[in-house]
């Protein structure tokens, strides 16, 4: 069973996780969660088991011991964001306000039915890049894209399903958008024929308003724009936003062959979801002010299409007095994300939505529907 630091769970929330948990093994095991890292991300980045074995470089977590005989679910793959990897999936939701601990994206996946052979995950960053200071050094590149296409053709191969299903937090959901688009139009692979639905996460699909300013665009490997050129190049970009005539960047402008928040309206045949924090979202909508292109709330979005089922914001902001546990996040994340500091930000919109992305991956919900059993103030975002 998965291991868990009973000191750090709060008493009334230590009757929910057992009931949560008994009979209910775990394949992935984050071990102690400190906000928003899993101590087993770099100690255990390998977690797979029952056969499966995708040989990819930098580890993630699926398969199981005679578990292929009862898949009933589509396989859903776990794509993380940046600075995280893909133990960082069973990152519980931590107590705020009042409400207790939720179990991870993982656990509810765990607890509503799916078995080990139908979840996985895939981390593509090194372990170098997961580090907090090297976040700004990560942009979408074909090296990545490898190390995902290969990951969902090993899951079809070891589950004997046609497709999968894919949620993707943040830098994740960009990156696997590009994968597939990179293997369809490049590489002639058809990727998007793998692809049921997708789940985007608080996704930079608009770019990101804080790469507009000079400092960032012109040091930061993650804020660069697209590359020109041929071959691989062409599918090297970061998040600055589309701002013709001065600055370009295909992948996240309104319109083209690969603009990101287009993707539905090119891929028809796949469901897509967006889930997000809103203005609560701090990579999206900093506190400090900046030079504003794009509404910030509307960063994460996809065009309108009548493939995009909804698109729904949980952000909350952080309560006056934030709960006990905010005091041993690490200074840098508390000044990188302090608004989910006891609320509902840019982690938060994945921590929390694990009822939202069951419902999601299980029914065929619409608009608000999609919020399914989740408990907290939610509403439907408009690009």
């Amino acid at each position: 069973m998965r291991n868990v630091s009973w000191s750090a769970v709060p008493a009334n929330c230590l009757g929910l996780l057992t009931v949560l948990m008994i009979g209910n093994t775990h394949a992935l095991d984050c071990g102690t969660f400190n906000f928003p890292i899993c101590s087993k991300a770099l100690t255990d980045p390998a977690q797979f088991a029952g056969g499966f074995d995708p040989q990819v470089p930098f580890g993630g977590f699926g398969g199981g011991e005679g578990c292929k005989a009862s898949i009933s679910h589509t396989p859903v793959i776990l794509v993380h964001g940046n600075g995280d990897s893909a133990i960082g999936w069973d990152s519980p939701a931590p107590a705020r306000a009042g409400k207790p601990q939720r179990p991870s994206v993982y656990g509810e996946l765990k607890a509503h039915g799916y078995n080990d052979c139908e979840v996985f995950g895939v981390t593509y960053l090194e372990p170098a890049a997961q580090e907090y200071s090297q976040t700004a050094n990560n942009f979408h590149r074909p090296e990545k894209y490898e190390v995902i296409w290969k990951f969902i053709q090993a899951v079809k191969a070891y589950t004997g399903s046609a497709k999968v299903d894919i949620v993707g937090h943040s830098l994740g959901s960009s990156m696997t958008l590009a994968t597939l688009d990179y293997y369809t139009d490049d590489k002639k692979e058809q990727a998007w024929l793998s692809v049921h639905r997708f789940i985007n996460i608080a996704g930079g699909l608009h770019g990101l308003n804080t790469c507009l300013w000079p400092a960032a665009y012109l040091s930061a490997p993650t804020c660069q724009a697209e590359h020109g050129g041929n071959g691989d190049q062409y599918y090297e970009f970061g998040f600055l936003p589309d701002l013709p005539p001065i600055l370009s960047n295909r992948w996240t402008a309104v319109n083209g062959d690969h603009s990101l928040r287009q993707a539905p309206k090119r891929h028809s045949d796949v469901a897509f979801y967006t889930i997000s924090a809103g203005q609560q979202d701090d990579i999206h909508c900093p506190l400090i002010p900046v030079p504003t292109v794009v509404d910030c709330a509307r960063g994460p979005l996809f065009i309108a299409a009548s493939n995009v089922r909804t698109q729904i914001d949980i952000g909350s902001p952080p309560p006056s007095m934030p709960p006990s546990w905010t005091q041993a996040v690490d200074q840098n994340y508390q000044n990188l994300v302090p608004r989910d500091l006891g609320g509902i930000g840019h982690f938060g919109a994945r921590n929390y939505a694990g009822p939202i992305i069951v419902q999601m991956l299980t029914t065929d919900c619409r608009g608000a529907a999609c919020k399914g059993a989740y408990v907290g103030t939610s509403r439907l975002s408009k690009p």
